[in-house]
């Protein structure tokens, strides 16, 4: 199934086949899925808006069955080194993580209420291509995150 098909309107991603598609990748790749992990899992991907690890932690909190804070901080760190979640900078001080899919993204930050929106495609190739050729610097990648306000939000 591709990223489009697992992708819901907007751009963002849908929440039941994210948890089923992480869950059978990591099932895949002889990871345990115990029942804290999949709470945390489900938990991620009913958020709309970058969250923090704090946050993460606190609405489980609230859920009743939260795992442990290290469950849940080595849970999202290993999401994060396998693409499930990107990392969201913003003005604020704290960086967040939205649910994602692995591979090359980049995202659309709503700068009004906090919607981010995936999407593939990189044009920057060429822009790289010439500052590394003249500044003699070796591009071994980048960060694209796009801020403004999503249609909703033009329209308030």
């Amino acid at each position: 199934m591709s990223q489009l098909q697992l992708t819901a309107a907007g751009g963002r991603v849908n929440p039941d086949a994210w948890v089923r598609t992480v869950r059978s990748s990591w099932q895949n790749a002889g990871h345990r899925m115990t029942e804290p992990r999949t709470r945390v899992l489900e938990r991620i991907a009913g958020y709309t808006t970058p969250f923090t690890a704090e946050q993460l932690y606190a609405d489980l909190q609230a859920d009743g069955h939260a795992p442990g804070r290290a469950t849940v901080y080595r849970t999202l760190e290993q999401l994060h080194t396998e693409g499930w979640v990107a990392r969201i900078h913003s003005s604020g001080l704290d960086t967040g993580y939205i649910a994602s899919w692995p591979g090359h993204m980049h995202h659309l930050v709503c700068t009004n209420c906090g919607v981010v929106v995936a999407f593939e495609g990189c044009f920057l190739g060429d822009m790289m291509a010439k500052l590394a050729s003249e500044t003699n610097f070796t591009i071994d990648g980048h960060l694209l995150q796009l801020y403004g306000r999503c249609i909703r939000c033009q329209r308030v």
